[in-house]
């Protein structure tokens, strides 16, 4: 059995009944004790080290329990494993696979360059607009820049959480010259369209196991605007800029790149796109069946 993610065992309304969370931890332990009676190999694919949004009571005590009847751990990098130890999760039996290219057919030697046509430098934040990606600090950050260069950026994604859309759309309403938002669903050909108009793409995370963001921006041949933090820092400093992670940094940081000149923007990219085309989905697929067969040949627990 390979688990992936957890947030199907809590029940809907676990948010506004907490007593359904302490019901659905105990369904998962008994779910994953169950599995363990009747001999079944369990595996897990640690995508992040806790769940964005909590899902059970406890989810720190979930994961060990996750982890202690889990017979591999596979996760994206050994930041990842260092942050599952961080919370008394020692898997038995782990093993690092890199993450493949969200978007396989995209071609980078297609798209602009970064820097090309000069003029004004275009910011891009991509993806599922959740509170612990930072895009509050990354509006904040912008509001802190001179207006002698400020860049333009854009906020393009599916925002769920209402509160968090007003707080946004608040922020951006002071700065409009600077910031646009496209709080929305896009398709994956809108992806390839932001991503070539943009010169940089900026992810203010507030806390990261593994970032498939950061990949998509990598493999359209944009450097990234990253934080400072273990789990990214495999990502090579040829194609990302790293931040201290105070909206101060993060502002520090975009000055800072608002001087780069056009052909050092186009390295930058020309390296992303060339780290990103190094690992392949059938890569990911060999590894994780070598893994398995593994596994599979070693004395059951």
């Amino acid at each position: 059995m390979h688990l992936h993610w957890v947030f199907r065992f809590a029940p809907t309304g676990a948010g506004r009944v907490p007593a359904l969370r302490r019901l659905a931890q105990a369904w998962f332990g008994a779910f994953l004790r169950l599995a363990r009676a009747i001999g079944t190999r369990v595996v897990w694919t640690a995508h992040n080290t806790l769940p964005h949004e909590p899902v059970f009571h406890d989810d720190k005590a979930a994961r060990r329990t996750l982890v202690e009847a889990t017979d591999l751990v596979v996760a994206h990098s050994a930041a990842s494993l260092n942050d599952l130890r961080r919370i008394g999760a020692e898997p038995r039996r782990a093993v690092i696979i890199p993450h493949g290219p969200p978007l396989p057919d995209v071609d980078a030697s297609a798209l602009r360059s970064p820097g090309a046509g000069g003029g004004r430098l275009n910011l891009l934040f991509l993806g599922k607009v959740l509170e612990y990606k930072g895009v509050e600090d990354l509006i904040a950050a912008m509001t802190l820049l001179p207006a002698s260069r400020a860049p333009h950026l854009s906020v393009v994604g599916h925002c769920p959480d209402a509160e968090l859309r007003e707080r946004l759309e608040r922020l951006a309403a002071d700065v409009p010259d600077r910031v646009s938002l496209r709080l929305e669903f896009v398709s994956d050909d809108e992806v390839t369209e932001a991503m070539n108009a943009a010169d940089v793409v900026v992810l203010p995370f507030r806390r990261i196991t593994t970032s498939g963001s950061a990949m998509l921006a990598l493999q359209h041949g944009r450097p990234v605007v990253l934080p400072d933090m273990p789990a990214i820092a495999h990502v090579p400093a040829d194609c990302s800029v790293r931040f201290d992670t105070t909206v101060e940094g993060l502002a520090a940081t975009l000055d800072d790149l608002s001087r780069w000149p056009a052909d050092r923007l186009a390295r930058a990219g020309a390296a992303a796109a060339d780290y990103a085309g190094r690992g392949t989905w059938s890569d990911a697929a060999e590894l994780t069946m070598s893994a398995l067969h593994d596994l599979e040949r070693s004395p059951a627990r």
